[in-house]
């Protein structure tokens, strides 16, 4: 992929900012399901390795980042590693990121990461691609670090935010499960201590 990266872009928020975003997504992290620990993590895949250094650069102090230069390297780190979000330039040799995004939906594993492409194509059918292989996000070359950086930011929420109501929607299942197993007991003449599975005639 040709360097297309702004580096007379590279702004950041403020500290604050940073603080206060870092502190909603540990939040988010502490609730959700899995339950994830420290830094998110987030997969860079470029075939330029000029643009993962700079990527790193834009990203790597808030995140930890792993650097794949290949479209099958991104793959099987994703699937032996699940990261929280997947950064690939579209334009690879051999697998594109179209091919990739959707690997990584096809996969129960990480079905779930949201995938933003890199790229220079502006063409509508481009992107009616990619959103039709699973992408969460485009960001069009030339690129900036804020854009970048918010971007991603706005991805780990909503990934974040889905799993904890997967969560709580598995959690709610199992109580109505529960509810359901007493009900039955109960019109067999079984009694069950509340939140037991002991029994009782």
């Amino acid at each position: 992929m040709e360097n297309q990266l702004d580096t007379s872009a590279f702004g950041s928020p403020t500290m604050l900012e940073v603080d206060d975003e870092a502190s909603n997504l540990r939040h988010m992290e502490k609730n959700a399901l899995p339950v994830s620990t420290g830094r998110p993590t987030v997969l860079v895949v470029d075939d330029e390795p000029s643009n993962l250094i700079l990527l790193d650069r834009i990203l790597g102090r808030d995140y930890i980042i792993q650097k794949a230069g290949n479209g099958s390297e991104a793959i099987e780190l994703a699937f032996a590693n699940p990261p929280d979000l997947i950064l690939v330039d579209v334009m690879m040799p051999i697998m594109d990121g179209f091919e990739v995004c959707r690997r990584v939906r096809e996969n129960a594993l990480t079905m779930h990461v949201p995938v933003i492409f890199i790229t220079g194509k502006n063409e509508i059918k481009d992107e009616e691609l990619g959103f039709a292989v699973g992408a969460s996000d485009f960001i069009h070359k030339p690129i900036s670090a804020p854009i970048v950086v918010a971007r991603v930011r706005l991805q780990l929420k909503i990934k974040f935010m889905h799993n904890y109501l997967r969560g709580e929607l598995a959690r709610l299942q199992g109580n109505a499960g529960d509810v359901k197993q007493r009900a039955t007991l109960s019109g067999l003449g079984v009694e069950t201590a509340p939140n037991s599975s002991h029994l009782s005639v």
